[in-house]
């Protein structure tokens, strides 16, 4: 009896430890072959390639080096590099490595170039019963960059990637952002923002336009922010939060946002509060797709400090001229075609909604309309023309606009010429010309 009791227990651990080595070698494939979908995913995207080798794979771990770069014909183009290491288990699998960004020069984007010696550390969970993906990244505890007369500082920096049924969501936060040139000095304090891209089943509370496909969710929480121009005054602002989503609709964009924001101040004055509830529409897509690698390209070129001087008639920018003109015209010269044929489709903004409220008036004013601007030929604008008069006065003839304010105090009817008893104002821009309940104001160049 004895025996026979024994021989069960044994045929019992015996089929257990099958059963755990077979879900064990299950949960390794299920692995293998996500790590190798998402490699696929990436180098489905135009202009980048991921490299996934694998230098030890081992039953129950593997180790190995992704490395994503451009398809350039550079041999020494930028990479990310990422060294992981894989611990397969029976009902999750976890895993863990570092990351950094090798530039042209071999050099250690993070570890060396902006921190002291410190990489992205990652650590994340498979779940294999609920195919659920979750990965936290950590960036060093300060990153600091100075060069081409600015200064950058980022702090407490972390971004946590979750795949599940809802879809592909990311989140991130960190606890001071800070950014100083000769012109204007910048600071963020605690933020927060994530990225939300919904599967096609998702039943995800998402704002929906009639007729529109909706994409990507937004949200974004500022604590506090202070932004100062050279000699100016401090504007600084409390409690931001934004949330915006994305719309597809035959080959365009449109973009749903509300706001709210909980105080702002000009040095020592309160200016108020404000919320917004706002739609844009009428992007074109493809352009906006074609602008964002160009970004992306000219970012690197930036950094690397290699940029060659630009064609003159493609709309090089004067170091001398204005530094507000130079600010944007430098800004947006190496990828402007780009830029206006992103114009091409007339877009529009549709304010359902402005709220705002301030001590100085002691009354909340509510302002709706919305403002076009026309996008015919636009794909031939140019900077250098716009650093002329001429130019930036034919540029701001394509607004066309025309929005009500309810409640207006008297104070600011009076300031607008109008009767303190004139408790609505319609405000138009129209063919260069700001116009107050249709009597011009003022042009707008």
């Amino acid at each position: 009896m004895k025996k026979k009791v024994a021989m069960s227990l044994l045929g019992l651990i015996v089929l257990a430890l099958v059963l755990w080595l077979a879900g064990l070698a299950w949960s390794r494939y299920e692995v293998r072959a996500r790590m190798a979908e998402q490699v696929a995913d990436i180098n489905a995207l135009s202009g980048i390639r991921a490299i996934n080798t694998v230098e030890s794979d081992g039953f129950f771990s593997s180790n190995g080096t992704l490395r994503v770069i451009t398809t350039e014909t550079d041999a020494n183009t930028p990479a990310a590099i990422i060294d992981w290491r894989v611990a397969y288990g029976l009902w999750s699998t976890r895993f863990s490595g570092r990351g950094d960004i090798e530039t042209r020069g071999g050099t250690a984007l993070l570890a060396e170039a902006l921190s002291d010696g410190e990489s992205i550390d990652f650590d994340g969970r498979i779940r294999h019963l609920g195919h659920e993906l979750t990965l936290n990244a950590g960036f060093p505890d300060t990153l600091h960059y100075q060069g081409h007369d600015m200064t950058f500082r980022l702090a407490g920096a972390s971004v946590r990637v979750v795949d599940d049924d809802r879809g592909l969501r990311l989140d991130g936060r960190w606890d001071a952002l800070e950014h100083e040139s000769p012109q204007r000095h910048v600071t963020l304090g605690d933020t927060h923002w994530s990225m939300l891209f919904p599967t096609a089943d998702s039943d995800e509370d998402t704002p929906t336009l009639e007729g529109g496909q909706a994409g990507r969710l937004d949200s974004l929480d500022v604590g506090s922010a202070r932004l100062q121009r050279q000699g100016g005054l401090p504007l600084t602002f409390s409690d931001l939060h934004v949330e915006g989503s994305t719309h597809h609709e035959r080959q365009e964009l449109s973009y749903v946002l509300t706001a709210h924001l909980g105080n702002a101040a000009l040095s020592e004055q309160q200016l108020g509060s404000a919320s917004l509830d706002a739609v844009i529409e009428r992007i074109d897509e493809q352009a906006a797709r074609a602008l964002l690698q160009t970004i992306g390209r000219d970012v690197e070129q930036r950094w690397q400090g290699d940029r060659q001087p630009a064609d003159p008639k493609d709309g090089v920018v004067d170091r001398t001229v204005d530094a507000d003109v130079h600010d944007i015209g430098s800004l947006i010269a190496p990828w402007q075609k780009d830029f206006f044929a992103v114009l091409s489709d007339s877009p529009r903004l549709v304010v359902k909604s402005l709220q705002l409220e301030s001590p100085m008036l002691e009354q909340q004013m509510h302002l709706d309309g919305d403002l076009t601007l026309d996008g015919t030929d636009i794909a031939a604008t140019r900077v250098e023309r716009l650093r002329t008069s001429w130019g930036r006065a034919a540029f701001k003839r394509r607004l066309d606009g025309q929005f009500t304010l309810h409640n207006t105090p008297p104070l600011l009817a009076l300031i607008a010429g109008q009767p303190p008893e004139q408790g609505t104002l319609e405000l138009a821009i129209r063919k260069g010309v700001f116009l107050i309940n249709d009597e011009p104001w003022f042009l707008l160049n």
